[in-house]
């Protein structure tokens, strides 16, 4: 897998010879880090800008329940404006964890720092995706209320009910069947995908980039 990149550095500085051998392998290993950098650049940025986002909607759903508007749509914005505060709190300790990772530590010390951010990201993820099995129900309520001045729990109060139970029941259920999958077995490669997907490409990348430095003395 590293074969190619360091032949092509290796001609590139003239090594062919073996002469400029060290030359060459630290370029490479200055361009890895370099990449690896890059992605928890554009990590932190997406952190960053979601960060910013939730704070904005926070606002709005804590000037909306401040004005005591009818207890359904109070509740939602209660709970959108819990929600937004978590998200904040989570994008926060990601982008203090993401300024700890800098190039010039032992790669060893940065996968660490790495795997630590991955599994922290991934985790909240997970955490702060399954309120949404309950919690999408706010999403009409407060739109309806701020378009139309229309209550919608008098309307359609036992639909909102019953989606509220489904979901909860829904979210307890998946939270359980993902602590026994990572209990049962937290190193097989199935769940290593899924923590991928949960923490973004981003973190995926550098890792990969980081693993091609460790397999290299």
């Amino acid at each position: 897998m590293h074969n190619d990149p360091l032949k092509q550095l290796w001609h590139q500085y003239g090594g062919a010879d073996g002469s400029e051998g060290p030359v060459a392998m630290e370029a490479w290993r200055h361009h890895r880090q370099h990449a690896a950098q890059r992605q928890l650049s554009a990590f932190g940025a997406v952190q960053a800008v979601q960060l910013v986002f939730w704070l904005a909607l926070a606002i709005y759903c804590g000037n909306v329940w401040w004005q005591q508007p009818p207890l359904a749509v109070m509740v939602s914005a209660l709970a959108l404006h819990a929600y937004s505060v978590a998200v904040i709190i989570a994008s926060a300790a990601r982008l203090h964890l993401r300024r700890q990772l800098q190039p010039d530590q032992p790669v060893l010390q940065q996968s660490r720092l790495l795997a630590s951010l991955r599994m922290q990201t991934a985790v909240g993820e997970l955490l702060l995706g399954l309120p949404w099995c309950w919690l999408w129900l706010a999403v009409p309520v407060l739109l309806v209320w701020q378009a139309w001045g229309v209550d919608l729990a008098v309307f359609a109060a036992r639909w909102l009910l019953v989606s509220l139970v489904a979901g909860t029941a829904l979210m307890v259920a998946l939270l359980v069947l993902a602590r026994r999958w990572f209990t049962r077995d937290p190193q097989s490669p199935r769940l290593q995908r899924a923590i991928d997907t949960l923490s973004g490409r981003r973190l995926a990348q550098a890792r990969a980039e980081l693993d091609g430095l460790r397999d290299w003395p």
